[in-house]
């Protein structure tokens, strides 16, 4: 109801996931394309609905998983404790592939935890399709896997791979990651290119530090969970007593809790990593349930009633701050966020000028990748994007098709792109090129200058109304 347009990542994790692709030059698929069906599932509001669902689902499964370690009433509370953890709460407005992780990871640890215990066969199939999924959401949930080789070496569950069991489970997630694993062998590596160039240009920028930034960072974000505890008078213990965890599940728990980001914030030291803040959003999900287990048994008996109450109010400090930030941030900045963009007007601007000069659907659109994105994700005709004229980043685009089928170029006035990709199309025999600019009001800014939109419509002559 607050917000005017998508938040950064969400229109192109929509017009990914339109597109139905094993691999996109970013990212992985699978959470393009579940984003892709809760937005042609619930309209525009999709997006919103699946990243709560999914803060939802992280919740629901530490509380599965505490409830194998420690008392119902403990578990709820350090599930509860996620909401104390900045990442589960401001951030879950945009959908991402970071937010789409945090269930994975959870779940993954989760079977993980009953397969070393009991060592069925359903639990290590179970555990290999959901890390075959997972590597399809994220190549960082690699990250989560290693950890977990790394505990089975380093305790008595080494014995476990003298059996099939495990082995069958890493066989079937690579059949399951077998298809993007030839998309990325197709597309040059792309994502591998990409995450590289953006952690070369973090590390250029910070050195040495990116990696103790980040390590700050994480532990920044777990200030909301002190301040309850502060506040709650309520004190813990150096580690949990053997009435509320058993030595091996609190070792299990540190250990899966916190070595993934060791791992990445000593590699970020040894290799001078640029390590990006949002990157830990999916590591963090154990440590209600770590918090908690700290909390000694009197201590807790007394005590849960008043950390329900505080985990109640910071959820409820935090709603409205999100909810001021959304509704009133722009007046507040003098500028506007990514959520400020008049986008219902721009799409309806893209669709009114396109049927007054087309009698064709509206089938691309291509040019300044922001106001670009924002039409996509909002048009009735759900064109597929040329990202930067690059076919590379958008396979699905070929220059036959642009002839074939016309395109539309938007790009503020201001930030008028090279756009060498265009150049045959307006010199091609069936296509008639029509230009213009827009003027759209900064609905959340009244006084500020309006947007001005610089349009080209590459028609196909076929679908030319006559004007």
């Amino acid at each position: 109801m607050l917000s005017s347009s998508y938040p950064l990542d969400v229109p192109e994790g929509i017009y990914w996931g339109r597109e139905w692709q094993w691999g996109y030059y970013k990212h992985p698929p699978f959470s393009s394309w579940v984003l892709y069906s809760f937005y042609y599932t619930f309209g525009h509001i999709g997006p919103y609905i699946l990243s709560q669902c999914t803060i939802a689902l992280s919740l629901w499964l530490a509380y599965l998983f505490g409830r194998q370690l420690m008392s119902k009433n403990r578990a709820f509370i350090g599930a509860l404790f996620l909401l104390a953890i900045f990442y589960y709460t401001w951030p879950s407005l945009e959908f991402n592939h970071n937010i789409a992780q945090m269930p994975v990871w959870l779940g993954l640890i989760y079977i993980f935890y009953l397969a070393i215990r009991e060592n069925s066969w359903k639990h290590w199939l179970l555990f290999g399709l959901l890390a075959g999924i997972g590597m399809l959401v994220k190549y960082t949930v690699a990250l989560l896997l290693l950890t977990m080789v790394l505990y089975s070496l380093c305790t008595t569950n080494r014995r476990l791979w003298l059996t099939p069991k495990p082995w069958l489970a890493i066989l079937l997630a690579m059949i399951v990651f077998a298809p993007n694993i030839y998309w990325l062998i197709e597309h040059n590596w792309l994502p591998l290119t990409y995450a590289s160039a953006r952690s070369a240009e973090d590390a250029n920028r910070n050195g040495h530090l990116a990696a103790l930034g980040y390590f700050g960072t994480q532990l920044l974000n777990h200030l909301p969970i002190l301040f309850i505890l502060l506040f709650t008078r309520t004190r813990l213990s150096l580690r949990p007593s053997v009435q509320v965890l058993r030595q091996r599940d609190w070792y299990f728990l540190l250990w899966m809790g916190l070595v993934p980001t060791l791992i990445l914030v000593f590699a970020g030291l040894i290799f001078r990593l640029g390590l990006r803040d949002m990157w830990g959003m999916p590591m963090w999900g154990l440590s209600g349930l770590i918090i908690v287990s700290l909390i000694p048994e009197p201590v807790f008996i007394s005590k849960d009633k008043s950390l329900l109450k505080g985990i109640a109010v910071w959820a409820l400090i935090v709603t409205i701050l999100m909810a001021v930030y959304v509704g009133f941030g722009a007046r507040i900045r003098h500028k506007p966020s990514r959520m400020d963009w008049p986008q219902a007007a721009l799409a309806k601007q893209a669709d009114d000028q396109w049927q007054e000069l087309s009698s064709c659907k509206l089938d691309s659109v291509t040019g300044s990748d922001w106001v670009v994105l924002l039409v996509a994700s909002y048009s009735k005709f759900a064109p597929s994007v040329m990202v930067s004229g690059n076919s590379a980043y958008s396979p699905w685009m070929s220059n036959s098709r642009l002839q074939q089928q016309g395109t539309l170029a938007l790009w503020p006035v201001d930030e008028h792109p090279q756009t060498p990709w265009l150049e045959p199309l307006a010199h091609h025999s069936e296509l008639v090129v029509k230009q213009g600019e827009w003027i759209v009001r900064w609905n959340k800014l009244p006084d500020r200058e309006p947007l001005k939109v610089v349009w080209q419509a590459y028609i196909p002559k076929k679908c030319l109304k006559q004007q």
